[in-house]
Formats: C-alpha cells, structure tokens, sequence
C-alpha cells in the first residue's frame, strides 16, 4: 500500500520565489517534477487546494490554477467529491515527425510545400498569451504560412511562439520551406510529444479567401492548436483556416493506460 503522499514528499511541495515566473508556473513545475522523479506517482492523491496553498505560501487561486493547467495537461486528473490524483500515462506516443505538415502529407501520398508569407515579432494579444502561458503583451513571433498539396492550397496557418523562448527564431532562413518542429528542435532543442487540437466553423474572409483561391465568405475550419512540449509546456499556438474542397480532417482516437 503506497504511503499518503505528505510522508512520501514531506518538503518538497516549495518553489523558489527569486525565479521570474508566475507563482502558478512555479507549482506547476513544482509538481510536474514530482512526477517525472516518481516521488508523485499514477493513483497518488494530491493534497487539496487550501493544503497546498499553505505549503506553497500562496492563495487558493493560484494553486486552482496551476491545478486547472495540470488536469487540462493530463498529468493529473480529477474525481468529483473524491479528489486531485496523478494521472496515469496514455500507452499512445508520437514522436514529432508525425506532427509534421510535410510527414502528413507525404503518408498520403500527396506532395506537400509551404509558402512564408510574414514572419514578425509582435507583442501577444491576451488570446495568444494565454495560450502559450505568457503575460499579454510580451513579445511573440509570429509565423504565417500558405500550406500546399500537389501545389493546392489547403491552409492558411499563423503559428505563434515565445519570443524570449525562440531567440532570433524569426531570421532563421530554414522557415522559408523548412519544417518548424525541425527548426525548434535542431536550433533550440525543443521537441514537440503532444497537441491539443480544437476545430469551429468559420466564414473566409477577404484575405483568407484570396489566398485559398476561393470566395469570400465561403464555409471552413478554423483549427486552433497548442504544442507542447515533453516537460508539458506550452511551445506553439496555431490558428489556421481550410480549404474545405481539397482538404479532409482525419482522426483516430485510442484508449488505454499502462
């Protein structure tokens, strides 16, 4: 029978404050290396909000937040009325060519290519920022790309990443028909193991349109996606918009656990 998770980890729910980051970043790393070091493990049942709120000399508020991030991350899950327990891994892996436009594309036999159509810094509207786990304002570069099929245009895609994160990541040439999760990994040493992917219905607009080489104000997909990192942090938000005639979504789902 597992020890109560206070006497297996007596001391060490605490964050160094001298670190700039938000008190919510500091618990979340906090936990989630409680977890990668198996001092929390699959079943443990996390101290409740007012505990670790104690612990970590903050308020409620900001531990539910880092709570909240780390359920939506699936490091932890939660059980009305029971509590907060740590998660038990997903048997499903990806490695980041499967992540990839140019990889998707080429599984199907299509022939893929991309057009850089800006690359810019710019400072994060509070969408993105929250997105990405920054402080609206703060610098991000921002990467539109026309993605192409057999030379047809499917997508319209922003991506957006931490400019503090990605230093110089907007000259970097092999955006022009490189793969950006290639890019992140050879230059930055950041690789990619998940996305969460939501998908609504838009009208095109002028531009979008244009570009699609369709009319404006015709049906399509707005895909919204964030990348994140083994660690569980948050690497690229995407928004990007499709050509409905020469594109199709295509899912698999799985379930299982260790």
């Amino acid at each position: 029978m597992n020890l109560p998770v206070r006497e297996k980890t007596n001391g060490l729910f605490k964050i160094d404050r001298l670190e700039k980051l938000p008190l919510y970043e500091l618990i979340e790393r906090n936990l989630r290396d409680l977890i990668l070091s198996n001092q929390l493990q699959p079943g443990d049942t996390v101290p409740p909000e007012w505990e670790l709120a104690e612990m970590y000399g903050v308020s409620r508020l900001t531990v539910r937040r880092a709570l909240d991030d780390l359920v939506r991350q699936d490091w932890l899950n939660r059980r009305q009325g029971v509590g907060t327990f740590v998660a038990r891994p997903a048997i499903t892996t990806i490695s980041p060519s499967q992540l990839s436009f140019t990889q998707e594309m080429l599984a199907i036999g299509r022939r893929p290519s991309s057009h850089l159509l800006e690359r810019r810094v710019c400072p994060a509207e509070a969408y993105v920022a929250q997105r990405l786990s920054l402080n609206e304002g703060d610098a991000v570069v921002a990467i539109t790309r026309l993605r192409l099929a057999d030379d047809m245009p499917i997508l319209l895609e922003t991506a957006y990443l931490s400019s503090q994160r990605f230093p110089g990541l907007e000259d970097d040439p092999e955006l022009d028909n490189g793969s950006l999760y290639d890019c992140l990994a050879a230059h930055y040493g950041v690789t990619v193991a998940r996305v969460d992917n939501s998908l609504k219905a838009v009208l095109l607009d002028e531009n979008q349109a244009r570009l699609l080489g369709v009319q404006p104000g015709m049906p399509s997909i707005c895909s919204e996606c964030v990348a994140y990192s083994p660690e569980g942090e948050p690497v690229e938000f995407s928004r990007s918009v499709a050509h409905n005639e020469n594109s199709q979504f295509y899912f698999v789902f799985r379930r299982g656990e260790s």
